[in-house]
């Protein structure tokens, strides 16, 4: 089984519809979800270790438009 961890995702410009379409191209992104609140989408990413959610929200900081990703890791008990 891989790890699991939810990108929050913050814009200052082009709309959540958009940013989470391209969101969903980027490698290790199962899902991106638009929603209301303080995060405009959230994306779900699963890798087979967790050295690779940084370079994950480092690839989707580069979208046009992202202002923070905010990285939260699932931990299994």
């Amino acid at each position: 089984m891989g790890h699991i961890a939810y990108m929050l995702i913050s814009l200052d410009r082009n709309t959540p519809a958009a940013v989470a379409h391209e969101v969903r191209t980027v490698g290790g992104v199962v899902e991106a979800y638009v929603t209301m609140g303080e995060f405009d989408v959230v994306a779900v990413v699963e890798l087979n270790g967790t050295k690779g959610f940084p370079a994950v929200a480092g690839a989707i900081r580069r979208i046009e438009g992202v202002t923070k990703v905010s990285t939260c890791v699932v931990v299994q008990p």
